[in-house]
């Protein structure tokens, strides 16, 4: 591979079509996405192909698909360009002071409070700041933070798997809490047992979070067998309004069940014990450099930290 030869003359479209032949799997689609023509497109992976020294993608009748090589060069490509971003907003902000753009993911009970309230937070100073949230479990969310995609995560930093490229920041430990929509027939039962908490329908996060271990963990303590959720979800805007509207059950972080906002709509269950969470807190790329309007939403978040301690 000649790598030196790369390096000259490797260029942002380059990076861009293997972004787009990855995606759409076709060079005349990724050439339309480009709004260049198919044989420049061609000629360009050609060129790359040259340079790389090896196959990136497989020519077949149905269009292209990437080698592993190939899959290894998009990943490469879509950290180069979110790198260039970087470095663009960070020029566009010396110039401007307050535009920018940033994408994060929330791990389940990263989005609770603290997103929205460090926005809220952020927005009264920086209002031009473009903010983009991608909810979703870790496994979905590292991949694409590790790529470039995403600029930090905030949620669990149990759920983020230890690992040689991702730095965990953290930030409080939070209980989460047993609750039902008001006036639920378990309301006014401080001594449901396990058994009879079983038999009724559930909203759950996925079972390969902390949180469900943990809830499971309980009744497999006691030799029950767990609840089946009748709808898995890690969307809190999904979760609110069916425990409102319905008679599930489900977990929330404390933050929510003790919020002005939700008092007069949930309850928690006396007789089921608020499971306590591991740390919460930001996980990002080691030896990146975070935006400048990343690092903003960072200090909002720990603003609004500090605010809720002195409280």
């Amino acid at each position: 591979m000649r790598l030196d030869r790369l390096e000259r003359w490797a260029t942002v479209r380059h990076f861009r079509l293997a972004i787009a032949l990855f995606e759409y799997g076709s060079v005349l689609h990724a050439s339309r996405a480009l709004n260049v023509s198919q044989p420049t497109a061609s000629k360009l992976l050609q060129d790359l192909e040259d340079a790389v020294g090896a196959k990136l993608f497989l020519r077949n009748r149905r269009g292209v698909t990437p080698t592993e090589l190939g899959r290894a060069f998009v990943d490469r490509s879509k950290m180069v360009l979110a790198q260039l971003d970087h470095v663009s907003q960070a020029i566009n902000a010396l110039g401007k002071g307050h535009a920018g753009k940033v994408a994060i993911g929330s791990v389940l009970t990263g989005s609770s409070y603290i997103v929205p309230a460090a926005i809220a937070h952020l927005s009264a100073t920086r209002p031009d700041i473009r903010i983009k949230i991608v909810d979703g479990v870790s496994g979905e969310l590292v991949p694409r933070l590790i790529s470039g995609e995403l600029d930090f995560l905030i949620g669990r930093l149990s759920d983020i798997s230890s690992s040689a490229v991702v730095a965990r920041e953290p930030l409080f430990s939070e209980s989460a809490m047993i609750v039902a929509r008001r006036d639920h027939p378990l309301e006014q039962n401080p001594h449901a047992t396990l058994e009879a908490l079983k038999k009724e329908s559930w909203i759950l996060p996925p079972p390969e979070t902390t949180l469900r271990k943990q809830f499971d963990n309980i009744f497999n303590h006691e030799n029950i067998d767990p609840p089946h959720a009748s709808i898995e979800t890690v969307s809190f805007f999904n979760i609110l309004w069916l425990l409102k509207k319905t008679d599930l059950l489900g977990i929330l972080p404390q933050s929510i069940v003790t919020d002005a906002a939700y008092q007069n709509d949930l309850v928690p269950l006396s007789s089921f014990p608020p499971l306590v969470l591991e740390q919460i807190g930001i996980s990002r790329l080691i030896g990146s450099e975070l935006s400048p309007a990343a690092s903003a939403l960072v200090e909002s978040i720990r603003s609004v930290m500090e605010i809720n301690v002195a409280r």
